[in-house]
């Protein structure tokens, strides 16, 4: 039978929040991702907001059982405007890359040989996302990798608001279902490059993301409109 200071340490790590860590540098990621600014983000206009478009390729799809990110870029937005600002990064996942993984992204264990891993990076990435609403499709699955590593090293997570491209197209089209990049932007006209590729699916929600958000709002009205427009229509 367990101790109860067992249970007590048990109950702690499950559910317990820990505090800001003491390193400086730590405390700087940290309070970062706790993101101070989203409520007034939330009532910025659209066409005065700063959106970062997000996308990675991984080692597989299981975030919680193992997976890891080989690669991630940002494409930053000033309202509906790409600034040309971009982070691109190689990611080595410290575990192999398996053949079909390979297949689909063409990211070899030579190519992140020499990468940074996830934690390595991690402070230009949090830097990078700072005081912006989070743009990608299928996005939530590319945050739950950020977030896993956020939880294990700091005990925090990512706070952004958040707009999903599969979810702004149900919203214009009207048709509930699950769409995956190339459709999307084929009904969007969009260009399909380099698919498969960090940059390149970051780039196709980009277009599709310009496509579809000044069609669901006025580019003058608050980004929550536009967030509560996916929302009322998953």
């Amino acid at each position: 039978m367990a101790t109860p200071s067992l249970l007590q340490s048990l109950y702690q790590k499950l559910f317990g929040r820990r505090g800001p860590p003491e390193d400086p540098r730590l405390r700087r990621l940290w309070d970062a991702c706790r993101l101070t600014t989203r409520r007034s983000l939330l009532n910025t206009p659209v066409n005065q907001c700063r959106f970062v478009v997000m996308d990675t390729e991984t080692t597989g799809f299981h975030a919680y059982a193992g997976d890891e990110i080989v690669s991630i870029a940002l494409l930053e937005y000033d309202g509906l405007q790409p600034t040309g600002r971009e982070y691109y990064q190689l990611i080595n996942p410290q575990r192999p890359i398996p053949d079909e993984s390979h297949r689909i992204h063409g990211i070899s264990e030579t190519d992140v040989k020499n990468a940074p891993t996830i934690r390595q990076a991690l402070p230009e990435i949090i830097e990078f996302l700072q005081d912006s609403v989070l743009v990608g499709h299928h996005l939530q699955f590319d945050l739950r990798f950020l977030n896993r590593t956020l939880h294990e090293w700091l005990g925090c997570k990512l706070r952004h608001p958040t707009l999903d491209t599969m979810l702004m197209y149900q919203a214009w089209s009207g048709r509930l279902a699950h769409y995956e990049l190339e459709q999307v932007a084929k009904a969007c006209h969009i260009e399909v490059l380099q698919r498969h590729t960090a940059r390149g699916d970051a780039r196709t929600a980009a277009g599709i993301f310009e496509a579809l958000a000044g069609r669901l709002v006025d580019p003058g009205a608050p980004v929550k409109s536009l967030i509560n427009q996916q929302i009322t229509n998953e």
